[in-house]
């Protein structure tokens, strides 16, 4: 609609507003048919988006519950097997600290039978002197007649060294020298081959250098 504006007053004139007719009665007109229709097709459709709203969240929901379920599965297979790593090195470690354990005990069972048995012999070679017999026996069977040249040993043992060449026969080859370093137990035999040390205490050296070795060796 156009409109004009007066330049003068004189000219203004009213607006006069057309009315619409009225329709009989106060009730709103009903909608035609193809309005329905419309009105019909388009609630069908908001019913369709709602259903189509509701599936896919449904399946949002589902897909981010899966994914969690996933995600701590894996999280929860991951903490299962560093606990796993973990137990085996502790299990590993305790195992290895046993070992370990039980070859120092072990060590200590032998260094202590040794000192008990050191003990025993130095004692008993103090206190009897015929107890040296038997050092100097295993002694020559272990040389089987070799050449000796002469035997060392302690002043306390020196008569029953000369009885024991006697009873073998090598009282008049064999040289019998008192050394007053020697400890009661201790025998040195000198023969072409070099010196032989039967002593108590080396033997008891040897035989704990041979426990050391075999417990090394586990």
């Amino acid at each position: 609609m156009l409109c004009k504006v007066a330049t003068r007053p004189e000219d203004a004139k009213p607006i006069v507003l057309r009315q619409l007719p009225r329709s009989s009665g106060s009730a709103i007109a009903p909608l035609r048919s193809d309005s329905q229709a419309e009105v019909a097709e388009l609630q069908r459709q908001i019913s369709e988006l709602r259903a189509a709203h509701h599936t896919e969240l449904a399946q949002v929901k589902q897909n981010a519950f899966q994914e969690g379920l996933r995600q701590g599965r894996e999280e929860a297979n991951s903490a299962i097997q560093d606990s796993t790593q973990k137990l085996g090195t502790t299990l590993a470690d305790l195992g290895a600290f046993k070992r370990k354990l039980r070859l120092e005990a072990e060590r200590e069972v032998v260094k202590l039978s040794l000192a008990i048995g050191r003990r025993i012999l130095n004692r008993e070679l103090a206190t009897d002197p015929d107890a040296l017999q038997g050092v100097i026996h295993a002694a020559l069977s272990k040389l089987q007649n070799r050449d000796i040249w002469q035997v060392r040993v302690s002043l306390q043992a020196v008569d029953l060294t000369r009885a024991c060449l006697d009873r073998a026969g090598l009282a008049d080859t064999v040289k019998v020298v008192a050394d007053p370093t020697l400890q009661p137990g201790d025998l040195l035999i000198d023969t072409p081959s070099g010196e032989l040390d039967a002593s108590v205490n080396t033997q008891l050296h040897e035989i704990e250098r041979g426990f050391a070795e075999r417990l090394a060796i586990r």
